[in-house]
């Protein structure tokens, strides 16, 4: 079966972003995971980091303000950075134009991409608070644990505590609840 690009792109309305997948952890044999971001004006994720991939942000069009580590990076057309593993990250489009990039995860992560699938449909069905976190503590445990991302900052305690909810989440089924959102698996 052929996935349209159509089918492939996502909308955030509480981010004010889109994603759409180019290329996937498993059309690349888990080499890398390829998305396209669109942010609007005041879009924006708030800090945290990974341990098992780099993301690396190339800018097509527009600004894109990037936290790395320390580091406060404003990256133009033709840019890019990479963030290692384990590396505080946010980014944000503080301009009046729509930003445009590509995001490349290395290696590919499947459960990042159903991560994302899963909060993007449950931000159109209105299960986001303003700040882009699921109103569900279940859904939330869960996503951290699928996306392999860690909070940080005053919520960064929670880490353990989001590991052990993800596993209660899933004996009870939680999961299930995202199933409907994965659309190009």
């Amino acid at each position: 079966m052929t996935t349209t690009t159509l089918q492939r792109r996502f909308y955030n309305p509480v981010q004010k972003d889109y994603v759409t997948f180019l290329e996937t952890s498993r059309e690349s044999g888990g080499k890398r995971s390829h998305g396209l971001l669109e942010v609007s004006p005041g879009g924006k994720v708030s800090p945290h980091y990974h341990n098992t991939f780099s993301e690396t942000f190339e800018v097509r069009s527009g600004t894109l303000s990037l936290q790395l580590g320390n580091r406060k990076l404003v990256l133009q057309a033709g840019e890019k950075a990479t963030v290692p593993p384990d590396t505080l990250h946010a980014w944000s489009n503080k301009s009046d134009e729509m930003l445009v990039c590509d995001v490349v995860l290395e290696p590919g992560n499947e459960g990042f991409e159903k991560a994302l699938q899963a909060a993007y449909g449950m931000a159109r069905d209105g299960l986001l608070l303003s700040n882009g976190l699921p109103k569900s503590i279940w859904h939330m445990a869960l996503l951290v644990k699928m996306g392999e991302s860690k909070l940080a900052g005053n919520m960064r305690s929670l880490n353990g505590l989001f590991h052990v909810l993800a596993i209660i989440a899933r004996w009870l089924g939680k999961h299930k609840d995202f199933e409907k959102y994965y659309k190009i698996y």
